[in-house]
């Protein structure tokens, strides 16, 4: 298993060079799996209302949401890299896209130069996205447009990353990358919206003292009140 972290600025495209790998993995005839980090501190998987949710919260330590095309499984909790890719053992190749804290090979995607370089680290091996379209810029490592030609990229990778197992060590985190801004952030830029949580904030009275609620705490709050009416 290639295990590989493609991280960057916002719309610098990591998505994009991600399909692309996608695709051509999938060309050779090999098997690929991915997974996304977000880092938005009010998302989630599940909605409050939602019946799942009303599972977990009664107190069920895994829960499944079965469909016709998908299943979800829902962990109350974030769990390790090590453990989640215990469900990729299949694959020949695992692409994760916004994880800067894993201690894997990484592929940085960027706008400009200053983009580039900040979020350089000791194992990453080539810069692609955006900043690949621009070859007056000098970067230290090769730089791949994986739009036009994702298998020399993939040709690259396989003559740099070594096969590897799951293993506890990939679950220490790397240092953070000095004066990178964006990394652990949520990158929907709602951390950058303080007055937006203040509008959407909900106030209540409890035992005479007045408690504020996130929006997220007040979804939650609205969804346990709706569950309540429900089951009257």
């Amino acid at each position: 298993m290639k295990i590989i972290t493609v991280v960057g600025i916002r719309k610098s495209g990591k998505t994009s060079t991600v399909v692309a790998l996608i695709e051509a993995i999938r060309r050779r005839g090999k098997k690929v799996g991915t997974c996304k980090t977000v880092f938005c501190p009010t998302f989630s998987m599940d909605k409050a209302t939602s019946n799942t949710a009303k599972h977990r919260r009664a107190g069920s330590e895994l829960v499944c949401a079965r469909a016709r095309f998908e299943t979800a499984f829902l962990y109350p909790e974030a769990l390790p890299l090590s453990k989640v890719l215990e469900n990729y053992k299949d694959c020949d190749y695992v692409l994760l896209e916004g994880d800067y804290f894993a201690s894997v090979p990484r592929i940085v995607c960027a706008h400009l130069e200053e983009d580039a370089l900040m979020r350089m680290n000791s194992r990453t091996l080539a810069f692609c996205g955006r900043i690949s379209q621009k070859p007056e810029i000098e970067l230290p490592l090769p730089r791949f447009n994986a739009l036009e030609n994702a298998d020399a990229l993939l040709d690259y990778i396989d003559s740099k990353v070594p096969d590897i197992m799951p293993c506890s060590l990939l679950d220490e985190p790397l240092p953070p990358v000095p004066g990178v801004t964006d990394d652990g952030f949520c990158q929907c830029g709602c951390h950058h919206h303080e007055k937006k949580q203040e509008k959407e904030a909900l106030q209540i009275l409890f035992e005479g003292s007045e408690i504020t609620l996130t929006a997220a705490q007040r979804e939650t709050l609205l969804g346990w009140i709706k569950e309540a009416r429900d089951a009257e």
